[in-house]
């Protein structure tokens, strides 16, 4: 990500804190509604502390942005931990789309071309470290005779 893009991103979240609840709401309804097999993931889960953790989740990856020494190990743990809850590779297009979703309903026409581009930016960063992590959690290490 550039600079710019990492700016784009931070000062579009300190707008979507401020309705952190809104948009965790907006952003489950819109994956839920595009993708039923991920609702099926969420049987049982306690979705106000669900909301929490995804909002707290986005923040620490936000910030981190320019850190990605820190940043890469721990978006692979997370990936690793959402293979055991049974993520798909098709997963991580429609949790995608629902972001971007969310991200329109909760900026509205604040969500502009660039900022739009840069979200998709920082997500196509998360997503593919965590699907190479979900791959390699599942993959047994080799074994040299």
């Amino acid at each position: 990500m550039t600079p710019d893009q990492i700016r784009l991103v931070r000062s579009s979240w300190s707008k979507i804190a401020e309705r952190a609840d809104m948009f965790t709401a907006r952003f489950y309804d819109h994956l839920f509604t595009i993708d039923e097999s991920a609702a099926l993931l969420f049987t049982g889960v306690e979705m106000t502390a669900q909301q929490w953790k995804l909002a707290h989740t986005l923040g620490v990856v936000v910030q981190a942005l320019d850190d990605l020494e820190t940043l890469l190990p721990a978006v692979a743990l997370l990936g690793k931990r959402h293979s055991q809850y049974g993520v798909q590779p098709g997963h991580f297009e429609t949790v995608g789309a629902a972001l971007l979703m969310a991200f329109a309903d909760t900026l509205g026409s604040g969500f502009t071309p660039p900022i739009r581009t840069a979200w998709t930016e920082a997500y196509g960063l998360v997503s593919s470290v965590m699907q190479q992590a979900r791959i390699d959690s599942r993959t047994p290490p080799l074994r040299l005779a």
